[in-house]
Formats: structure tokens, C-alpha cells, sequence
């Protein structure tokens, strides 16, 4: 229950303080403190120990696939739906960018801490850095340059994820653990505490970023309820079925899993759509609206489906 007190906290305080002005450059300042430091952190503190292989054993893949097999789900549907619907190429591409990354690290870690518990956060970073976060600079800037029409260079894709700070964590985590983990216990309090500002200034982030218009929302309601529905329903009832019906996967494994492919559109995916001009009103609006629901929705997959 504390934890949920945490997230409705730093939520509403977002809300709250972002019409102050003492907090005006708040966003420009937070979010690279969350990148740059929070992240790398607790990647530092919870992944070594993960790839040292006590945890996950022979079965890595499993939560990394997760988020590669939600955009190829997300490319393919919305492209049939496009057709049906006869949406233009920069709907399609926001769509197929918003529906198909989740939210795996922002709004994934601070729930799955509320819902599980912090031995839940390795899994989960396992699904966010070599899952969600490659994801992105990879098909999503693909598929980006696609449906705008423009061209992406290979060189700008390896620039992007290797300029990223918690994949150099990642990187430097998994050498720390070939090494036998030298001098771990010394460091992993000091990166355990730093990066415990993560979740209460993710959340104050969500919040103080988060903008609805229900004009806006009337007028798009078709895309955008399709994009809801595919990303906060469709795409966890798939994983339900397909690791635990069919790969068979149960325990803290399969639940942090299928709980992680059921949180909201990736805040990044609409920055991309921004930049390759697709429809940004459209990926605004799958951010604004999935973050606030997946609150509601993600506690009642945990207990429908684990409870």
C-alpha cells in the first residue's frame, strides 16, 4: 500500500506544481537526471548480479523478446487496420510507434515496485534495456523514417544506442559480471541509493508532463481508442496466452513479463514521432491518456491473472 501512496503522491504533485513557475524548467532538468543518472544507477545496482545467472538461468530471452514481439504485433495490426480505416501514413506510423513500445522503465519500474516488490526490478530492467530501449533506435526510428517518407543511416542507429546512458550501464554491468563482480558489495549501496530518486521523480515527471484535451480527444477518438485498446489490452491478453499457455512459464518471471507488456505508450515514442513530423497530436494524446489508465489497468491484469 505505501507504494501505491508513492506513485498517487509524486503523481499529484507533478499535477499540482506544473502551473508554478519556481518549476518551470523542471522537465528540461528531471528527465536528463532520470536518463543520466537514476537509471544508470539502479541498472548498476540490480543488472550485475542478474547476468552473474542465479536468477533467470537458461530463460534470458524470455523477457527481452517480450518487447521486439509487441512491435512486429503492432506493425501488423495497425497496418491491417490502416487499410481498413484508410489512414494516412503519418497516423499509421504514430500509431504503429505508440502502440507498439511500452513504457517499460518510467511508469514499468515505480508500478511493478507497487505491485511485486523490488525483487521484481531485475526482470524488469532485463525487459526494459535489451527489450523496450533497443527497440526503439532501431525498428522505431526504421519504421519512423518509413512512414515520414525519409531515410535513416545505420550509422545514426548504432550512435543512438550506444550514446544512451543506461545501455552503457548495461554494457559495463555485464563485463562487471564476467569479472567475477569485483568490488560490488563496496559499490551497490551507493548506486542502490541513487537510484532509489528514480521512481519518485519518474512519477512527479508523468505527472507534471501529463496534458489531456477532451476537444482534441473527441476528434480522434477512433485512432486513438484503437491504439488504447491494442496497447492496454490486446497485447497482454496475447502474452497471457502465449508464455503462460504456451511456453509454460509461470512464477516472478511471467509476471513481471506479462505486467511489463501491459504498461503505456513509451513517453520517447511520440518524441520520434515528433521528429520524423508523423501525427503528433495522435502519439501526444496515446501518452497523455495510457499513462493515467495503465494505473487502473495494470494493477487489475496483476490481480485477474495472478491473484
Amino acid at each position: 500500500m505505501n507504494n501505491f501512496i508513492v506513485i498517487f503522491i509524486c503523481g499529484m504533485m507533478g499535477i499540482f506544481f506544473r502551473r508554478n513557475k519556481n518549476f518551470s524548467h523542471t522537465a528540461a532538468a528531471i528527465n536528463p537526471y532520470i536518463i543520466f543518472i537514476s537509471l544508470p544507477s539502479l541498472v548498476l545496482a540490480q543488472f550485475p548480479k542478474l547476468v552473474s545467472g542465479i536468477q533467470l538461468s537458461g530463460n534470458w530471452w524470455m523477457p527481452v523478446i517480450m518487447a521486439w514481439l509487441t512491435f512486429f504485433l503492432s506493425l501488423v495490426c495497425i497496418n491491417f487496420l490502416a487499410k481498413k480505416f484508410n489512414w494516412t501514413p503519418a497516423t499509421t506510423g504514430a500509431l504503429v510507434l505508440t502502440a507498439g513500445l511500452g513504457n517499460t522503465s518510467f511508469v514499468g519500474f515505480p508500478l511493478l515496485e507497487a505491485l511485486i516488490g523490488p525483487e521484481a526490478i531485475p526482470i524488469g530492467i532485463l525487459v526494459d534495456q535489451p527489450g523496450s530501449f533497443l527497440v526503439l533506435p532501431t525498428f522505431g526510428l526504421i519504421a519512423a523514417a518509413f512512414y515520414s517518407g525519409q531515410n535513416v543511416s545505420s550509422s545514426t542507429i548504432v550512435k543512438r544506442v550506444f550514446s544512451f546512458p543506461p545501455f552503457i550501464a548495461l554494457i559495463v554491468s555485464i563485463l562487471w559480471a564476467k569479472t567475477g563482480l569485483i568490488g560490488y558489495s563496496f559499490f551497490s549501496g551507493a548506486f542502490e541509493k541513487i537510484s532509489a530518486t528514480l521512481i519518485p521523480l519518474a512519477l512527479f515527471s508523468v505527472g507534471f508532463n501529463l496534458k489531456l484535451d477532451w476537444k482534441l480527444i473527441r476528434k480522434r477518438l477512433l485512432p486513438l481508442s484503437i491504439g488504447l485498446i491494442f496497447k492496454l489490452i490486446f497485447i497482454p491478453i496475447f502474452f497471457s496466452f502465449f508464455y503462460l499457455k504456451l511456453l509454460k512459464l509461470d512464477g516472478l518471471e511471467a509476471q513481471v513479463i506479462i505486467l511489463e507488456s501491459a504498461m503505456a505508450t513509451m513517453i520517447t515514442s511520440a518524441i520520434v514521432a515528433a521528429e520524423y513530423h508523423l501525427d503528433t497530436e495522435l502519439a501526444n494524446l496515446m501518452v497523455g491518456i495510457s499513462i493515467p489508465l495503465s494505473f487502473i489497468t495494470v494493477p487489475l491484469w496483476n490481480y485477474l491473472l495472478f491473484n
